[in-house]
């Protein structure tokens, strides 16, 4: 057996897929360990895409809230009551798709085709055009900080 096949991948890449008739996506065989992956959707405080967590990023989540001295906890509090009233949890099917929630769909125009864009430890769901023009506009930081790490 595969020592990193219980591990939790890197989401590296860019794909787009379609949205079917039930407003699910597609997820790249790759980014999944299962036939019946979890992932937890929450919607950028941006506006701008979607994104999407594995269980242990989602609870990374409260574990750096829960170590940071500067967070009071009346603060924690509030911020935890949001965080996980705007998040929602979701199966990949046996096909590998997931649903996309209704509300994230209509707030971020989601339909159609989708981009889903891999960042690590987790990966967005993009509308194209907003991919498009994110991607164009954040090129030159990316060069920038690429030539930093020597890249």
């Amino acid at each position: 057996m595969d020592p990193m096949s219980n591990s939790t991948p890197i989401f590296s890449g860019e794909f787009s897929h379609a949205l079917d008739a039930k407003n699910r996506v597609t997820v790249p065989s790759r980014w999944r360990n299962t036939d019946a992956d979890e992932f937890f959707l929450i919607a950028d405080r941006s506006g701008a895409f979607v994104r999407v967590m594995p269980p242990s990023q989602f609870r990374s989540v409260g574990e750096k809230l829960a170590s940071n001295p500067a967070i009071t906890p009346k603060d924690r509090s509030v911020f935890l009551r949001h965080f996980y009233s705007r998040s929602q949890q979701v199966v990949v099917d046996k096909q590998g798709r997931l649903l996309v929630p209704e509300e994230f769909g209509k707030k971020l125009a989601l339909d159609g085709e989708v981009v889903l864009v891999g960042t690590h430890e987790t990966f967005e769901l993009w509308n194209p055009k907003a991919w498009a023009e994110i991607k164009k506009d954040e090129t030159s930081t990316f060069d920038r900080v690429a030539d930093l790490v020597g890249l």
